[in-house]
This record gives C-alpha cells, structure tokens and sequence, in this order.
C-alpha cells in the first residue's frame, strides 16, 4: 500500500451532494478552492434517453423517457427544468421539436411520424440549457431507423453513384445528382459538399450538355467512406454516404497506459472493424521478426479484445497473424506500435473486492512518484509513493468508487503525466434490485396480465424509485433491444466516451456484467475519448428551471445615466397572467412563465419608465438557436440485417390489416388535408381584381405556430420553415428580400396597397402575430403598373411586364405603416411544453365475440414511461396482450432519488386463445 494516501472524492461528493448544484452555481467565487479537485466537465448533466425501439415506419409513434441527472453522482437534476429533445433527418435539419417538462430530471414524450417523413437514418438528441457551458459532448444522441409504411417509389436524388480506376492510378467517384427530387422550384447550380476522410470540400455542380448534373470526384486508395451532400439555393439538402471498399479491414492495438516499453509487460487491447468501423469476429496469433509464435489472441463478438506480451524487445517487430479464412487466401499481418526503449507501463485489474494497479518503469528505479484516481472529473485519490526497482503495486477498495468509469493518471514528482488508463470498476451491488412477479405463468391472447415490481437497494431494504416499463414480443423485438442503449450502458458508458460505442446495450445483458469486454472496451475506447479531461472553467449559460421569456430593453441609456425599465409580461395561454418587473441595469429582463403546454405561446411585453409612464422602448427577445447537428453519416451506410427487415414487414403488414377493417367497418380514410374558409374581404377582392387569385395561401396561424423565441420578423419565419413556398434571401445591403420564382421579378402588397421600393427592408421586421394571410400570386396580371407604383422613379422603357406577386394582409389593415413592429410593445409567440400523449392500450374486459376477427398484431404491448413506488418500493401495472403467441420480453428500467439505476427483465409466455377460432 502507498505510503502517503489522501482521499478527497467521498468529501467533496458530499459537499456537492449537500448544497447541490443551484447553490454550487450561486457560491461558485467562494468555493474555487474546493473544486479543484474537480475537472469542469463535471458539473455537467448527464441525460439519457430511452426510446420503444430503434426501428420504426411512418405510421407510428417515437416513444421517449428522458432521465437528467447530476454528472457526478448520478442524483436526479434539481437545476434544469426544461429539455430540449429533437428530431433530427438525414439532411441533418430538425424534423420536429419538443420542449419537455422535467420534474426531479425526469420528463416523457413522443414524436408523431407520418408519410412526409423521408425514409433513412433519424438523430434523437437531446440538450439543456446548461449543458451548453459544455460544448457539444454531454449532448444525448440516439440513432433510429425509419422505412416507409407502404411501398413508394421515389426518385433518388443521388445515384448511379460507381467508382472508376483509370489506368491503375486515378481513382475516381461519380454520381448524378437530381435536385428536383428534393426542390420542385430548383434553379442552375447546385451546391454539393464532398466529406472525404475527414476533409470537406464544396463543389458547384452545373448541368451538363445532356441536361444533367454530374460529379466526378477523385478519391484514394485507403479511403473508407465517402459523404455526398447536396444543397439547392432554396436550401434543401440531401446527404448520402457510400462505402467505397465493402472488403476493407483494419486491426488496430492499444496497449495498457499507453506504450509498449521495452524489459516490460504490458497488456495490450486490440480492434478489428470492418469499412463502417464495426466490429468484425478475428483471431490469430502475435509473432516477432522471425516468424516465432508469441502469443494467440481472439475477440469478442465485437471485434475486440486483450492479450499478454511478455518482456516487450525494442530491437525486434511485433506483427499479429490472422487465421486465414481460406486455404488459398494468404494470411496478411499487422504491425504492432513500435516498443519504446525507455518508458513506463501502468496495468489495472481485479483482483477479490480490490482494484488492483500495478507501475513498472525502465528508467525510473527509485523515484517519487503520484497517482491520481478519478471518476467522472472527480479525483476520489491522490497517491504518493516511491517506485522500488522499478516497480510499486496499489490495491483500493472497489466500494470506495462509483460504478463507472475510473481513471488511472500516473505522474512524476512534477506532475506531467507519464501514463494513462481507463478502468470500469463494477459494483452490481450498488444498482437498483427490481423483482418483477407476473400473476400467472402463462397467459392467452388478449388477456390482462398484471405485473407487482418491487426495488430494493443492496441491503434488500425497500428503495423509492421512478421506474419505466417497456413490453414487446421478444421474437419481433428483443433482440433490438439487447443490442441497442439502456439504462446502464447509457449512464455508466455512453455518456462519459465520446463516439460510437457499438450495441451498448451488449455489456449490461439482463442481470450479467461482461467484466472482460467493459476492460477491452476500456483499453480500446482510447484516454482521448473520455469526456471529463477538460480543465477549463466558464460558465456563460445558467440553468433553465422553468419556461422562461428573456430579452433586452434598448433605448433606455441617457449619455453616462442608466436607467432601468417598468416591464409588464402578459401571457395568452389556458390561464392567462400578468407579470411586472424591472429590467437590470445592462437592461436585461427574464420572466418565468408557468407550466404551459401545447406548440406556443402568444405574449405581449410593454415597456415603461419608473414612474410607469409608457415608453417607446425597443424589446428584442433572446434567440434560442439549437446547437450546430452533428450526424454520424456512417450510420447510414449500414445494411439493414434480417431483423431489420422483419420488423418493417411485420409493421406494414399490420398497417393494411388496420387499414383494411377501418373500411370493412365504413370508415373514410382521408389524407392530411388542411382545409380553411377562405374569407373575402374588400383588401382580398381588390388584389384578386387587380392581380389574380392567389395560387398559395400561408395562413397567419401557420406563420405563427413555427415562430420561436429567436425569431425576428415575418421573414425570418419563411426563410427557415416554407422554403418550398416562397424563397427568402439575404441581399447585399444586409436586409432580407422574398421572391417567389427565382427566374422572375417579386412585388409586395400590404392590405391591398403597393409597398414602395424604399419601404421594402420594413416588410421582414413585420411581426408574426400581426399577418392574417401570406398569400402568393404567380404571374400576376397588370405586373407592369404594379411595377410602376412600387418604383415611381422607373424608366416605363424597361418596366418588366411579367412577375409574381405576394400579398400580405393583417390585423391592422392598413398596409406596412399599420404592419409595423409598435415600439414598446412587443407581441411574439414562444414555445412551450409538448402536451402530454397516452399510449394507446385496449382493453378487452368486455370484448364481443364480433371483435375477434380484427387481429390485434401490436408488437409493442405496452409502453408506460413513468410508474413510482411507494413507500414499500412497490408499483403495480396491468396491460391487455395482443393476438401475437410466443414470448413477451418485460424491461423495467429504474432509478432512485439518490442516483441508484437498476435494469431488469422478465419473459413471460402467451398461448393460443382456443375458445376464439377466428383468431389467426
């Protein structure tokens, strides 16, 4: 044991246990001394999200529970209020966006999907508010794949994508790229961006002489991957990704702390991923220079794994053999790193109930040295000993550390780091017991099962716990679902390592832990990939414990005099408030509104002086812009397995089986259609006279449902939502300009009255609220006096006489003087909470004989994100099964108040219903 031991982890987890995180954030100047022996990144929030499943269609529904706790311990959140959980589609733009409700870090939700979704690979992630102090790492993000519900076919907008050797040099990609598929409106060039082992360039593609778009783009041989993605001027985007070499292979090692040193013994962790950087099945043998066995060697199932090189000579190569695959194939061998003559190896393993650390050095015999032992930034130990000849072993209690990743850091006696190990330090013992008893062994089709769940914490006393309950047919299902994330492998792993880690959910099985792959996965995840590394300490963003309207007051300065602004807040929601208060002396305001749900908000913010005069103050609100996507392309190139596929069959085979008795029982299957009275008014009657009907109609309510926190004026709200409609682009002068064919002319009536030229960079600044209609008229008659009104000055020789026209009515009806933004007055819409959704479960307790010929073919059974026990750790659930037979696979997922996480499962069995024959 060392000789000088100091333990600060257990200290400073109480300190922050204590006053949390809120009264952390509001004392931070005081403690600085203290959270020294924490790394920034670790008063981060941790999130985990939860989904159904990962493979969907369009008809159904993503089921969500988010779970944000405390970096640290793993405590429920007490600071975020508010998470934000997006949709994000393989064009890398947000499909849709919820805003959720947290209480205690626990919050639910769902997105709706329908047949405008394209098929491909989808982003779920998921941030808060605080987290952005943290730059990108601690956001969530979870991949899902989503195929149509019926067959459709579509025209590719990147194809006939081949690779072409010339003259065993050159070797080149070509593809033709269709952008009308994408953008009906689409004109000249289009933009495509090239992403090219790790490099990004932008091209401008043109037609050709046969009218078609081409690119032919020179790649290398060791290129893996290839990402094309296709942006129009309207501002569609498309992204495809191709595997350029399906055969490609590549062995990478990783030995323990870093180096292999020659004298010594070191482990060494290798990888074998395939063209898409998965796991592939390898083993072989390790020989040296001449050819002599070492050692053998054999992964897991995904690629990875450890062996022993004993006594490492820097005067010779280390090369790993593979098992050849064939007879006739030759066996190809891969280099080992390069043995160091002089350095340092630092191994971690278990040994009984102790981490055991063993240092050994070639140069170092007698030397001071310092180990520091951390979990999650958090540093639990710093070591100080002396190495003798060159050697020097720790053993730390297991229990004295979280369950988690562990991180090693050997250093001199001047503290530079000599060599670095990652270590998952397993504790089963401290995770959630959850027992789940089913009434009955087996059940019949459609029949009610009820489940009791109890939870219990290590000492079998009863544990308060919040607890979610998933049930699928384990034949459609289950194996998703012990590949894909879950409770323990998103907390314990996924959330502390940047990058893929391969079918997560893999290491935490039911109620086994694969000690062995979580070390080779340890060894082979790589130090750099840790997230709690960074040092630095800024925080800009405070938390978000509520829906909240913030902003700034301009105008309110007088020479060197601040002053401060009377503000009044009044919400339009189901229960309507008024709030008051002062802005800072910055002229900074924030007001909390209250629990509201549904798509938005409207609001209206009056500014006025102390006294409570009304003042023509300027109000901006605060932009909430999300955070720039990140997508994993390569995920996109992965083959859908026979799993993959069953479910997609399964789930359009009971779409057209619900579709089919919806009719057989005289249902009228409609479209998604949006039908609004168009009104005429005397405004509309003049414009139609003058200019023509109107062949696109944007309702005022439609503009104002997409407006956000950020948004700025009309304008910006078209730009970022109706790019198919009306094309919004930023000129020269800086102002904001609509057109409606980029091949013509664009002129603006207000209320039925020409905007004149001068007045034209007021139209974007109109605020949302105040649009009734937007509505767009193509090829406008009587455009040439148009023309003229709007540009008095014009030379009637060169007055265009054809172009289009939009026409904008509002509230005030009296054209841009009455459309523009009052000073003082703000009215905007906001967003808030997405409403609350019910899982649809039937119930059969009084099912007709009649109701038997409809096949009930759920593969999802049940779904209920939330279910507490009480004081007694009990919690009890009861569900309808569905017509499927076989085996049902239960997932209880849970954690308590004190950041204790458990997983569980349980199979039960359905049968046959043999008094109901028409069943099938």
């Amino acid at each position: 044991m060392p000789k000088t031991l100091y333990s600060t982890g257990k200290v400073l987890t109480r300190i922050i246990s204590l006053f949390g995180l809120l009264s952390w954030f509001a004392i931070y100047p005081s403690v600085s001394q203290t959270v020294n022996s924490t790394t920034f990144n670790s008063f981060a929030e941790k999130i985990y999200l939860q989904l159904d499943g990962r493979v969907y269609t369009t008809d159904q529904i993503v089921w969500f529970k988010s779970i944000v706790v405390s970096s640290i311990d793993h405590v429920p959140s007490a600071l975020t209020g508010v998470l934000y959980v997006e949709l994000v589609g393989p064009d890398e733009r947000i499909a849709d966006k919820k805003l959720i409700k947290l209480e205690k870090g626990i919050g639910e939700g769902c997105f709706e999907l329908n047949k405008s979704f394209d098929e491909g690979t989808y982003q779920v992630r998921a941030y808060t508010g605080w987290n952005r102090n943290f730059g990108t790492d601690f956001i969530c993000r979870e991949y899902i794949q989503l195929f149509s519900s019926s067959a459709k076919v579509t025209s590719d907008p990147i194809g006939e994508i081949t690779l072409i050797k010339e003259n065993h040099k050159e070797i080149h990609v070509r593809a033709t790229l269709n952008p009308i598929a994408i953008d009906s409106l689409h004109k000249k060039e289009v933009t495509l961006v090239v992403i090219l082992d790790n490099r990004k360039d932008t091209l401008a593609v043109k037609k050709n002489g046969e009218s078609k778009y081409l690119v032919d783009y020179p790649v290398t041989d060791n290129s893996q991957l290839v990402t094309l993605q296709m942006r129009t001027r309207n501002k569609f985007t498309y992204t495809k990704t191709v595997a350029l070499d399906e055969d490609h292979f590549d062995l990478q090692f990783f030995p323990e702390g870093g180096e292999l040193v020659h004298g010594l013994r070191s482990r060494v962790g290798f990888k074998a991923v395939d063209y898409n950087g998965r796991g592939k099945i390898v083993e072989g043998v390790i020989v040296n220079g001449n050819g002599d066995v070492i050692v053998p060697f054999k992964s897991n199932r995904l690629g990875m794994g450890s062996f022993l090189l004993g006594n490492a000579d820097s005067t010779t190569k280390y090369f790993a053999q593979l098992s050849s695959l064939s007879e006739n194939k030759l066996s190809l061998l891969y280099p080992l790193p390069k043995v160091v003559c002089q350095g340092n190896v630092m191994s971690v393993s278990k040994y009984q109930d102790d981490i055991r650390i063993k240092i050994s050095s070639n140069y170092l015999r007698n030397d001071s040295i310092n180990l520091l032992i951390a979990c999650r930034g958090v540093v639990y130990y710093e070591i100080k000993d002396r190495l003798k000849v060159g050697s020097v072993v720790f053993a730390l209690p297991a229990d004295s550390l979280p369950e988690g990743i562990v991180a090693c850091t050997l250093m001199d006696d001047k503290m530079h780091p000599l060599a670095e190990r990652l270590y998952f330090n397993e504790r089963p013992g401290s995770r959630v017991n959850i027992a789940i008893a089913p009434d009955k062994s087996s059940y019949a089709q459609r029949e009610l099962t009820k489940l009791a769940i109890g939870t219990t914490d290590s000492k079998g006393e009863a544990v308060y716990t919040n607890l979610s309950l998933l049930v699928m047919n384990k034949a459609q299902l289950g194996q998703l679902q012990h590949r894909r994330e879950n409770i323990l492998s998103g907390l314990l792993l996924h959330s502390e390592l940047k990058g893929e880690i391969e079918d997560p959910g893999y290491y935490f099985s039911s109620d086994t832990t694969r000690q062995s792959d979580l070390d080779d996965l340890m060894l082979t995840q790589g130090w750099s990939k840790y997230l709690y590394t960074n040092t630095e300490r800024s925080f800009t963003f405070q938390p978000e414990p509520a829906l909240r309207v913030s902003g700034t007051v301009s105008g309110i300065f007088s020479g060197k005099n601040k002053k401060v602004s009377e503000l009044t807040l009044m919400t339009f929601g189901k229960i309507r408030s008024v709030q008051t208060q002062r802005t800072d002396s910055l002229g900074r305001f924030r007001f909390n509104v209250g629990d509201e749900y549904g798509q938005n908000l409207n609001i209206l913010v009056q500014s006025a002086n102390k006294r409570g005069e009304k003042k023509n103050y300027t109000i901006t609100l605060d932009k909430q812009i999300s955070p720039p996507v990140s997508f994993n392309h390569a995920r996109s190139v992965e083959k859908a397995d026979s799993v993959v596929h069953a479910i997609v069959e399964k789930s359009i085979v009971r779409k057209k089986v619900d579709d089919t008795y919806k009719l057989s029982a005289g249902e009228i299957l409609l479209g998604e259609v949006v039908v609004e009275a168009y009104k005429m008014t005397p405004e509309r009657k003049k414009v139609i006279e003058a200019y023509g009907e109107p062949g696109m109609i944007i309702s005022g309510k439609s503009i104002q449902d997409k407006e956000e926190k950020w948004s700025y004026g009309l304008y910006s709200v078209l730009m970022f939502n109706f790019p198919d409609k009306v094309i919004v682009r930023r000129a020269r002068d800086g102002n904001l300009y609509a057109r409606v064919r980029q091949s013509e002319m664009t002129l603006v009536v207000i209320d039925g009255i020409p905007v004149l030229y001068y007045d034209y960079p007021q139209i974007p600044n109109i605020p949302p609220g105040e649009v009734k209609s937007f509505e767009i008229i193509e090829g406008a008659k009587n455009f040439s006096s148009l023309y003229m009104e709007t540009y008095p000055q014009a030379n009637p020789a060169y007055v265009p006489v054809w172009g289009d026209v939009i026409a904008i009515y509002t509230y005030a009806g009296q054209g841009i003087y009455g459309a523009k933004s009052t000073t003082g007055l703000l009215k905007a819409v906001v967003p808030v909470f997405a409403p609350h959704r019910e899982f649809y479960v039937p119930k059969y307790e009084n099912i007709q004989p009649e109701e038997w010929y409809k096949p009930d073919l759920r593969a999802l059974v049940h779904w209920d994100p939330i279910i507490t026990t009480d004081s007694s750790g009990k919690a009890f659930a009861s569900f309808y099964n569905a017509d499927n037979l076989g085996d049902m696979l239960v997932v209880v997922e849970a954690i308590s108040d004190e950041g204790e996480i458990g997983y569980q499962e349980l199979i039960y069995h359905v049968e046959k219903n043999a008094g109901n024959k028409e069943i099938h």
